[in-house]
Parts: C-alpha cells; structure tokens; sequence
C-alpha cells in the first residue's frame, strides 16, 4: 500500500487537478525551481516578460514536471506579475507525485 504524504503549502490539491503557487523570475539564464520564497515556488525563467513567452515557458517548465501535456497548464491569475496561480489538469494525486519527485518539497531539486 502507497502511503499518502500531504501536499507542501504551495501545492493546492482539486477535483480536476492542482493550483501551484508560483513567483516567477525572468530573464534568467536558465529555466528552473529555485527554492521557495512566500510560501510560493520560486521559478527563474530564461524567457523574459514580453508577449506572454515567460508565462508560456512557465508553463512548459511545470507540465514537464508534472508529467502533462503543456495544454493542460495554464496561468490561472497573475499573469502580469511575478506571483502566480498555475492551474495544472489531471489526476491530482499523480501530479503531486510527480511534482514533488522533480521538484522535491523544498522546490529545490528531488529529495
């Protein structure tokens, strides 16, 4: 039996999928989690905040994480700012899974 852990605070567990707390950092030199910060993961983006490409890497970066196609992520609230809502579609508990073994709990790299 697979024992069930609890989703760290910046993780946010649905019916559909998950919400993740992010605070995004661009114009980085590469495309990464780097910790948390507020209680939010801290993402640095290599794209910068024009048109959308950073929303749109953001995106990319987390559905590779969570192991989903990029259709299914998706800026919920805030796309102009650097905090975040990421909508993330699919079995939740998968994603978590998958989150936390690219990302780890602390967002700075598998545990």
């Amino acid at each position: 039996m697979r024992e069930r852990v609890a989703p760290p605070a910046w993780i946010s567990p649905g019916r559909d999928g998950v919400v993740v707390a992010v605070k995004a950092v661009p114009r980085a030199s590469a495309t990464g989690a780097a910790g948390l910060q507020d209680g939010a993961l801290r993402v640095r983006i290599a794209a910068p905040p024009h048109r959308g490409r950073s929303n749109a890497a953001l995106c990319a970066y987390l559905a590779a994480c969570a192991g989903v196609r990029p259709r299914a992520v998706r800026v919920r609230r805030g796309s102009g700012g650097a905090r975040k809502l990421v909508e993330v579609d699919g079995e939740p508990a998968e994603i978590v899974r998958n989150l936390l073994a690219s990302l780890g709990a602390d967002g700075e790299g598998p545990p």
